[in-house]
């Protein structure tokens, strides 16, 4: 029944209030004194009013972040039209925009994650997971951009752009908070001026007893910045590091285990854990000559991780890492009718995997062989060359068009023996299976990808935009997918993913309302998936269309309604046999067709704001086949912020009827897999000002 009703309630408050027109209210304040939702930075690198973009983006502002409070970032996930950002255990996360939740080969480099339009890692060394190598718990703002990216992304951008924007204090705080599950976690944020300019800390500290048997970790984030000004160029300074100490809780297995009291608290793997750091130091230098505003930004990365696959028969071990750096350059020729912007972009960087099986004994069905899997490293070499026109074609009507070209070279060194031996050059046995894995022989690749956008954007009235975009965008082959191959895979199958997507909107904004509605059609050539035989192949073609919404109204000056959600179908679009069913028009597995946040926000009086919000997700298939299935579900959810002279005091309760759900299911090996969520949660945080 609340399924329907939160159906109903979705299309009624999206078809009333687009019926609803008013003035629009536009800031003039500067993003460094005052931080504006409307204001977005990561379609072009540089500010733009949010309504004065032909595309999907949306903002989380400083104010929601705070009244989020997140522990984990899939509670940010669901408040932005057709993004789902499911959990996993500890920190763990898959990440979903205008698509699937990707799981196995090829899932990771979907999306576009980065941090003030860095990404968080260096093309080629993607991770599922590395939303947990920023501070979103302090950002000052968070901004999702749906569908093919634009022509500063390059690589990566398929999906869309998950951008969080670094802290920004205002004001020096602290702050401690306590929840279930023995959680706490501590926030510092500071800052203070100098000669050599204005300096800030932002930094926190989280340590989580777990959900599950023998699970838990321990999380450490730091955020520096230097803001300087040096006659008319400025210079920001900005060093990230992250840690975290994770031990992990794998999946349960059985149909509908989920809903099984016990099993769900249940750790089948006490051994997994997950170790992992990153740093990231860059400095973005900016300034005027004459019409131009130019900006270069250099910078450094470096990250490394030692986990468990304990989602594998023979659990090995993996560590991997990179030491990357490079410069993102950007020139702006500002004239009256027409802005022209040109970039280059340069990277290095060195990267590394290493597999290593210690223990066979003891695990059911294993035929991989102990020992070393894979060891290698890979020297890569990016260069692109991007240019954009902004053109007012008509006093209402405004052209955007832009090109990037990328070069990608990979320098591949393997430090094993070539081909399927064990490490010691022994033979493996090929009938029984032990064979998988395939080292080849060192080399060089290389990559050339050209990405296109063609959008206008028209202006009927002053509270109204209309926007249509054609965009292209590639995905080129990451490390893992083509030099940790299995069995009779060849480099040379493994070519860029490719997408071209359509899409057209409007955007209508006033005093009492906000409105935001697209619609979207993609396709997606040389998808990587696996095949009947358990061979990675890159032939996959997949369709995705849908709608998305974002939908605010006052109802009074104290009461804002906001429905965000979306409705996408997602299917395989090519013949291929799994067993003796052929998916060509099957709906893709972990791909929920609906997809909806409704809230209610109250901003009392005496600086008190409350806010409950209701999370659907629909029913999805777990399988290829279309055979399995998982029903779906609602939560509630209630937050809370009260502001006293010198404190805030904050709280929330997550699941707040107590539902047995799962953040995400599959099915795999035979069975259901379930990666279970958190009954009832309570969280309570105290900031005071220092």
């Amino acid at each position: 029944m609340i399924n329907k009703i939160i159906k109903l309630l979705s299309f009624t408050l999206m078809s009333s209030t687009a019926l609803l027109s008013s003035s629009i209210v536009i800031s003039d304040e500067s993003l460094a004194s005052e931080h504006i939702e409307n204001i977005v930075v990561t379609a072009t690198r540089n500010e733009q009013q949010r309504q004065d973009i032909a595309g999907a983006i949306t903002r989380s502002d400083e104010e929601e972040i705070s009244l989020t409070s997140h522990i984990h970032i899939n509670q940010m996930g669901t408040r932005f039209p057709g993004t789902w950002i499911s959990r996993g255990n500890g920190q763990e996360h898959l990440t979903s925009i205008r698509s699937p939740v990707f799981t196995g080969s090829g899932s990771c480099a979907e999306t576009l994650v980065s941090e003030d339009g860095l990404p968080v890692r260096p093309t080629g060394m993607c991770n599922v997971n590395q939303m947990f190598e920023i501070n979103s718990e302090q950002a000052s703002g968070i901004e999702v951009w749906r569908g093919a990216g634009t022509v500063v992304h390059g690589s990566n951008a398929m999906h869309g752009v998950l951008n969080v924007i670094s802290p920004l204090i205002k004001e020096n705080y602290a702050s401690i908070g306590v929840g279930s599950n023995n959680y706490k976690n501590i926030r510092l944020g500071a800052k203070a001026q100098y000669k050599t300019g204005l300096w800030q800390v932002a930094a926190n500290g989280a340590s989580d007893g777990g959900y599950k048997e023998d699970s838990g970790y321990d999380q450490q984030k730091l955020s520096v910045k230097n803001f300087y000004s040096l006659k008319d160029i400025d210079f920001l300074t900005h060093l990230s590091v992250t840690n975290l100490n994770q031990e992990t809780a794998g999946y349960i297995k059985g149909f509908n285990s989920y809903k099984d009291r016990q099993s769900r608290r249940e750790n089948l793997n006490p051994e997994a854990f997950r170790d992992a750091q990153s740093m990231r130091l860059s400095t973005k230098v900016e300034g005027n000559f004459k019409d131009y505003k130019w900006s270069a930004m250099p910078y450094f990365r470096k990250s490394k991780m030692n986990f468990l696959q304990h989602y594998l028969p023979g659990q090995p071990q993996e560590s991997n890492g990179q030491y990357s750096n490079g410069i993102q350059t950007n020139i702006i020729v500002d004239r009256e009718n027409m802005d022209i912007a040109l970039g280059i972009d340069l990277e290095r960087a060195k990267m590394y995997v290493a597999e290593v099986q210690e223990n066979i004994l003891g695990i059911a069905n294993n035929v991989r062989f102990q020992g070393k899997h894979y060891d290698f490293e890979v020297d890569s070499n990016q260069y692109a060359l991007y240019a954009s026109l902004n053109q007012k074609i008509q006093p209402d009507t405004v052209l955007d068009v832009g090109v990037r070209l990328e070069k990608l070279d990979y320098d591949y060194s393997n430090k094993m023996i070539s081909g399927t031996t064990r490490d010691d050059g022994s033979a493996c046995n090929s009938a029984d299976g032990s064979c998988r894995y395939f080292r080849p022989d060192s080399r060089s690749d290389s990559f050339r990808n050209l990405n296109y956008q063609i959008g206008i954007l028209h202006n009927p009235n002053e509270t109204t935009n209309l926007f249509a975009r054609f965009a292209t965008a590639y995905r080129a082959p990451q490390i893992n997918e083509i030099y940790r191959l299995q069995k009779e895979q060849s480099i040379d199958d493994i070519k860029s993913q490719n997408l071209s997507s359509f899409e057209f909107g409007i955007k209508r904004y006033s005093e009492s309302s906000q409105v935001e509605i697209s619609a979207f059609v993609m396709n997606k050539d040389n998808v990587i998936i696996k095949d009947t035989n358990n061979i990675v192949v890159n032939d996959g073609q997949t369709d995705h269309k849908g709608i998305e919404w974002l939908l605010s109204y006052k109802l009074s000056s104290r009461l804002t309604l906001t429905n965000v959600g979306s409705f996408a179908k997602h299917t395989y679009s090519y013949s291929r046999l799994y067993g003796d069913i052929d998916i060509n028009g099957n709906a893709i597995d972990t791909a929920p067709k609906l997809i909806s946040n409704l809230s209610l926000k109250y901003e009392g009086t005496k600086s008190f704001t409350s806010e409950l919000e209701i999370v659907h997700l629909d029913n999805y298939f777990l399988d290829p086949q279309n055979l399995h299935i998982y029903p779906g579900h609602s939560i509630a959810n209630f937050r809370f912020t009260k502001a006293l002279k010198n404190i805030n005091l904050s709280g929330q309760i997550t699941n707040l009827t107590g539902r047995l759900i799962s953040e995400r299911a599959d099915y795999g090996f035979g069975s259901y897999r379930y990666f279970v969520g958190e009954e009832r949660g309570i969280f309570i945080q105290v900031q005071r000002k220092i």
